[in-house]
């Protein structure tokens, strides 16, 4: 992880990294569940030359602060993102947004519209009705019993079944899993401060929803960026969003799963980096 800085959010200490030209467009990049700003280093490498991007950890994640003393929801989240944009960038932005991070996003567009510019939700969690409906990812909703919900977790989510579905579902370029992945994600799973609020996160995977209502109201120009291989959520759900979001374009990238944007970093790039300098977007 590479340096950053701190904003002060309702008394924790939230870490973000600020890098690029300050006068430049500002692109803000939203992580995703049990990850942090690393997930956006490609991004931040090819980006910063030309514009001025903001990665923040979101509370509970990263270098963020870890209280135990809170409820993790997208609402918290929702609210930091928007204070963040309010106090640090000051500016509309393009606002992307990876899985969770990309729901946060899409939430943010939608409340405070005058903050987000453009916006772009790359493999967006918010879908129920695939969520409901899939056996793989039927032990989210085990995880939600009072009972059995904790022993199940810890019996499942242990380092080989984390680094299989790395491997195996998050991963679709084995070129993109290496050795600095693989410790990454075994910090933000196993670490002692981590693996509560990871749990806790994990357990509400079927509260995250966005309806159809609130895809309508979201006006900005938005790209939906998907992998082909996603079997946490599905193109389907970008082919879902297109038809009702009155503003986006899919994007569907092949050999490329739930981090697209890790998968393959340079297609990503150079999506962003058009959609953002598009005057003429619809």
């Amino acid at each position: 992880m590479q340096d950053g800085t701190y904003f002060d959010w309702r008394g924790r200490r939230c870490f973000y990294q600020a890098l690029g030209h300050p006068d430049a467009p500002p692109v803000v990049l939203i992580h995703g569940h049990a990850t942090s700003h690393f997930t956006w280093r490609h991004q931040v490498a090819a980006l910063q030359a030309d514009f001025s991007v903001f990665v923040p950890d979101l509370l509970g994640f990263g270098r963020s602060a870890k209280p135990r003393d809170i409820t993790y929801t997208v609402e918290l989240w929702t609210a930091q993102v928007t204070d963040f944009l309010e106090a640090v960038v000051r500016r509309p932005v393009l606002l992307a947004g990876n899985s969770l991070g990309g729901l946060i996003a899409a939430c943010v567009a939608d409340q405070r519209p005058d903050l987000v510019a453009k916006l772009v939700l790359i493999a967006s969690a918010g879908a129920a009705s695939y969520l409901q409906s899939s056996l793989v990812n039927f032990p989210f909703l085990l995880m939600r019993t009072p009972l059995l919900g904790r022993p199940l977790f810890d019996t499942l989510v242990q380092p080989r079944f984390v680094e299989w579905n790395i491997r195996n579902r998050l991963y679709a370029n084995p070129a993109a899993v290496t050795p600095e992945v693989i410790a990454h994600y075994r910090e933000c799973f196993f670490a002692p401060e981590n693996r509560e609020i990871v749990f806790e996160v994990t357990k509400q995977f079927y509260d995250f929803v966005m309806d159809d209502a609130m895809a309508r109201r979201i006006a900005q120009p938005t790209l939906l960026v998907w992998g082909e291989r996603d079997t946490f959520v599905p193109p389907l759900r970008g082919r879902q969003l297109l038809r009702v979001m009155p503003n986006a374009r899919l994007e569907v990238l092949p050999n490329a799963s739930h981090c697209p944007h890790e998968d393959q970093p340079e297609q990503v790039n150079t999506l962003l980096r058009e959609f953002q300098q598009d005057t003429g977007y619809r």
